[in-house]
């Protein structure tokens, strides 16, 4: 008795701090899921989340920890899907066959004020003005990072942060310690860090300028020279010994008034300048650009727009290791290098129903081993691969949703979603293997349920 009795003045401490900690469960349900490149395909997601936070002086903490069921299938979904993508999923005894799960833990905490914070985050990142972004984006799975904003004055802002990536390439020298005697076995991935600066510049009310810095590396825990925040990475890679894969982008935001911003974003991943302006080029780029309008046609309302445009070459390196990506997923642009899309939302509210009407219209093409080997030995006198000739995956998507706060600790959303998708299923990497890929069309009722206790 007297054990417990000494956790007392610890409790008594805990609780009487701004702690809270709060349940949540959320159901949901689609009748032909988008994600899936199968047809007629039911899913229900439950998930039991416990979420705590705590907010005192500088100190801010947000964390989720829970666990999540997939009922009606076993596989990942499509990585050709705007949601975000899922890390470990199992299946493990004790379930049906048609299920899986996953379980989710991840943390903000970060001390300082609104305008300068250090952090320490396993979480998601989004850099950039765009709804899908061409430099960091969520659709990696939400991982670990550190770094810090910072004012430096009232219109220029900074950033700084290093993570850790999943590689998903396995690295030989455990794979024999993490064998049992039954012969089964751990797969162990070759480390991939990243990191990333990126500076904001205001000098106008209605001009913003910013410009931001990648680097990927691997095979060793951290490189202190990329923990230097202000020096530029593209030189120190070669200090290093050039084995690092960088990429730089820069963006515009005009904004005319409150209500209305436009925006354009250019990404680079390599540039040979005296071929610049020929067909055989070592230009790697991506682009984006797009605009958003608050109260259109009707009060409280939001209308944004915005294409996006890659390279078959960006994203991707010579050295398979340092590619942009974790745990299979890009960490820019969702659909990836070698892609496009034309995306479109409107959202507006009646009372307390919130309505928002999504399209996205993308395409995609091949992503082999002979493309990233011709890319390095550009210019030469092979001929010049045509964008999207080796084949394609094409898919549109409409959303049309209502979300409605019932209580105060209940949420509904309703949806329907059609989808028209050519080639689904498509692997870029090997777009031989499946000769004859189905057409289809998807549509899908889906209801959402959250209840926070």
């Amino acid at each position: 008795m007297n054990k417990y009795i000494l956790f007392l003045p610890l409790l008594v401490i805990a609780f009487s701090q701004p702690l809270s900690i709060s349940p949540e469960l959320t159901y949901q349900y689609e009748s032909d899921n988008e994600q899936y490149a199968i047809e007629g395909l039911a899913v229900q997601d439950y998930e039991l989340i416990i979420i705590g936070q705590y907010n005192k002086d500088k100190l801010n903490i947000l964390s989720r920890m829970g666990y999540h069921l997939l009922d009606g299938v076993r596989s990942k979904p499509s990585n050709f899907t705007r949601q975000q993508g899922l890390h470990w999923v199992e299946h493990p005894p004790g379930i049906a066959d048609d299920q899986s799960n996953y379980y989710v833990a991840d943390l903000k905490l970060e001390y300082g004020d609104s305008a300068s914070f250090f952090y320490f985050n396993k979480w998601d990142q989004h850099w950039g003005p765009g709804v899908n972004s061409l430099t960091i984006s969520n659709k990696i799975p939400r991982f670990f990072h550190f770094g810090f904003k910072w004012q430096l004055q009232e219109n220029i802002r900074f950033e700084y942060f290093h993570g850790k990536l999943k590689s998903g390439i396995g690295d030989i020298n455990y794979s024999s310690q993490f064998t049992d005697l039954r012969g089964g076995a751990r797969s162990f991935d070759i480390t991939r860090n990243i990191a990333g600066h990126r500076l904001e510049w205001q000098p106008l009310k209605q001009l913003i300028i910013s410009g931001s810095e990648l680097i990927t590396y691997a095979n060793r825990s951290i490189e202190l020279t990329y923990l230097l925040p202000f020096v530029p990475f593209f030189p120190i890679q070669t200090y290093v010994g050039e084995t690092d894969n960088v990429i730089m982008s820069g963006d515009v935001q005009f904004i005319p008034n409150e209500d209305l911003r436009f925006y354009g974003v250019f990404l680079m991943d390599e540039w040979s300048p005296p071929y610049t302006f020929d067909k055989d080029n070592r230009n790697w780029f991506g682009w984006q650009t797009g605009f958003e309008w608050q109260d259109a046609i009707l009060p409280k309302s939001r209308l944004r727009m915005e294409y996006t445009w890659t390279d078959h070459r960006i994203y991707r390196h010579r050295f398979p290791v340092n590619d942009f990506y974790s745990w299979g997923y890009p960490v820019g642009f969702w659909a990836g290098p070698h892609a496009q899309e034309l995306y479109a939302d409107y959202s507006f509210s009646v009372g307390d129903n919130h309505f928002e009407i999504m399209l996205s219209n993308a395409k995609r093409g091949i992503l082999t081993d002979s493309l990233l080997a011709d890319q390095y030995s550009r210019p030469n006198d092979d001929p010049i691969y045509e964008r999207f000739s080796g084949g394609t995956e094409e898919k549109k998507v409409l959303l049309l949703s209502l979300n409605r706060d019932i209580t105060e600790s209940l949420n509904l959303n309703v949806s329907y979603t059609f989808v028209d998708w050519e080639n689904a299923g498509f692997n870029p990497s090997d777009p031989q293997a499946d000769a004859d890929l189905p057409n289809i069309q998807k549509h899908s009722m889906g209801i959402a349920i959250r209840y926070g206790f």
